[in-house]
């Protein structure tokens, strides 16, 4: 028999907390952002009610507010948050095999509760239920034969969906699809196969692994498994994920205030700390951004986000966005980028009687 593996996604995770704790919050359009009272910062979480207006993580907390202007904006509570996780990653371990992927999505091995006649709709539905009715939170789930196919599937119906593919009906339904829609294929690697007429995963699976591992070497590997839907990884509950932060500096010669200078160096340092948690097929939840003043002691500041990225863009955005809130009146002497929270962390625990 084949291994069934569910992935559970959270659904805008940090709003659906703060719509948990607060019941009049529910149904309403809740923004997670920086500061509500001073109107300043970036959006790292939005209800289905705020996207529906057009508010998305990373979005300017002004630029949301034009889009949602009834919006609800409330200010990021992570302790809260690890506390939700730490109770629902209990849980679902309680379940079957469970390696927590982010704060907010694990993966389950099911395929002993399969073998006893169950069938992975039953226990997703059962995780949704339970979910919903001890924490409020809503959760998406998929499906598949391994770990790979369970991720794309969860992200094709939002939120409190089910999907569950075979390899054959993952490649009936992705082989059609942008190849920037598979699974650990990030922009930068998406545009290196646009420049090679490679346009949709369908296309990618059609290419000679052997011009795979030309283009990209190790990495070509798992793009040709992943694009056929054949990657397979196990379900380690004990996995460890490495380095826990990644980041880039550089000391100027003087002290600087040049816009066009800091803005070319947070480019540079985003793209190359992009490229690298690609390659090792992670996400960052948190950006920080580094300064020094002549030679003193470092100082840093840092946004985290709901749903972690790995997109150059959305790093320099926030630590250009960080960069201007908290040290751009003031020459400095040294600036970075670190990312962080790639990894799983152990939280602090919030009682419910699951």
């Amino acid at each position: 028999m084949n291994a069934m593996i569910l992935l559970c996604d959270m659904n805008s995770f940090f709003a659906s907390v703060h719509q948990s704790m607060q019941p009049e919050l529910r149904g309403k359009p809740v923004v997670v952002a920086g500061n509500p009272e001073k109107r300043k910062g970036i959006v790292v979480a939005a209800s289905y009610e705020a996207k529906a207006y057009g508010v998305y993580t990373t979005m300017r907390y002004r630029d949301a507010w034009k889009c949602c202007p009834k919006a609800i904006f409330v200010q990021p509570e992570h302790t809260l948050y690890r506390q939700y996780s730490e109770v629902i990653m209990r849980f679902l371990s309680r379940i079957a095999p469970c390696e927590v992927a982010s704060v907010d999505e694990a993966y389950l091995d099911i395929t002993e509760i399969i073998k006893r006649g169950h069938s992975p709709k039953e226990v997703a539905s059962y995780i949704q239920r339970k979910l919903e009715s001890e924490l409020r939170i809503p959760c998406s789930i998929g499906a598949g034969p391994n770990k790979l196919i369970a991720k794309m599937c969860a992200d094709v119906k939002k939120p409190r969906g089910f999907v569950e593919m075979g390899q054959r009906q993952f490649q009936a339904y992705f082989w059609p699809q942008p190849v920037n829609r598979l699974h650990g294929c990030g922009k930068s690697t998406a545009e290196k196969l646009k420049q090679k007429g490679i346009h949709t995963i369908g296309q990618l699976a059609a290419r000679p692994l052997e011009d795979l591992q030309q283009w990209f070497g190790k990495k070509g590997e798992y793009l040709y498994k992943a694009a056929w839907g054949a990657y397979v990884s196990p379900v380690n509950p004990e996995r460890k994920k490495g380095e826990k932060s990644i980041g880039s500096s550089r000391t100027f010669a003087v002290d600087t205030m040049e816009r066009s200078l800091i803005e070319q160096t947070a480019r540079e340092f985003s793209h190359k700390l992009a490229e690298k948690v690609q390659r090792q097929h992670k996400r960052a939840a948190t950006v920080s951004v580094e300064v020094k003043f002549d030679y003193r002691q470092a100082v840093s500041r840092s946004i985290t986000l709901e749903v972690p990225t790995d997109r150059a863009d959305d790093i320099y955005r926030i630590a250009m966005h960080t960069y201007e809130l908290h040290f751009s009146d003031r020459p400095i002497r040294l600036f970075g980028i670190r990312l962080s929270n790639l990894t799983a962390q152990v939280y602090e625990q919030l009682k419910f009687s699951f």
